[in-house]
C-alpha cells in the first residue's frame, strides 16, 4: 500500500482542484461547527455507527436470503424491512458528509476513503440494477431457492457492504490521514 499511497499523494499534490475543494469546505460554517464544537464529532460517530448497524442489520440477511440461504423465510418478509435500511443509509450519508465537510483533506488524500466510495458506488449500482430489472420477480417469490441472478446480486451486495465497512474502518490506519 505504501507505493499506492505515495502515488495518490503525488497525484493530489499535482492537482489544484483538491486544494480548492479543501479550502472551500474548510471555510464553511458547517466545518467550523463540527471542528469547534466538542460534542458534534463524537455524536456524529455514534449516529454513523447506529445507521450502519441498521443498514447492515437489514441488508445482510436480505443478501444472504437472495444468495439462496434461509429458504424458509419469504424474501418479501425481509424486503419489507428495507425502508428501515434506507433510514440507516440516510443517517450514514448525512453523518459521512458532515465528516467530509469538517475534514476534507483527511479524506480526499486517503486511499481507504476512495476505496470506501468505490464500494459504495458498486453497492448503489447493484441495488439500482436489482430494483429496475428484478424487483417484479422478487415480489412474486415465496420461500425456496432463488434464481442465479438473485444469488449474484446478493453476493455482490454483501461483499460491497462488507468492503465499505472494512475500508471505512481502515481510514485511520491506511493513508496516514488521521
Amino acid at each position: 500500500m505504501t507505493q499506492l499511497d505515495e502515488w495518490l499523494t503525488a497525484f493530489f499534490a499535482a492537482t489544484s482542484v483538491d486544494e480548492a475543494v479543501v479550502a472551500y469546505l474548510k471555510g464553511t460554517a458547517v466545518s467550523e461547527w463540527v471542528v469547534t464544537t466538542p460534542w458534534v464529532w463524537p455524536a456524529a460517530e455514534t449516529l454513523h455507527f447506529l445507521g450502519l448497524a441498521l443498514l447492515i442489520g437489514i441488508i445482510a440477511p436480505l443478501d444472504v436470503r437472495l444468495m439462496g440461504f434461509m429458504r424458509s423465510i419469504p424474501v418479501t418478509a425481509l424486503r419489507a424491512l428495507v425502508p428501515f435500511a434506507v433510514v440507516g443509509f440516510i443517517v450514514n450519508l448525512a453523518t459521512g458528509l458532515l465528516f467530509f465537510v469538517a475534514a476534507p483533506d483527511q479524506y480526499m488524500r486517503n486511499l481507504s476513503w476512495w476505496f470506501k466510495v468505490l464500494f459504495l458506488v458498486v453497492a448503489g449500482l447493484n441495488m439500482l440494477m436489482f430494483e429496475t430489472t428484478h424487483r417484479s420477480r422478487l415480489d412474486a417469490m415465496g420461500t425456496g431457492d432463488t434464481p442465479s441472478s438473485f444469488k449474484i446480486i446478493g453476493a455482490v451486495s454483501l461483499v460491497s457492504w462488507l468492503m465499505v465497512i472494512y475500508w471505512g474502518r481502515m481510514l485511520p490506519f491506511i493513508g496516514n490521514a488521521f
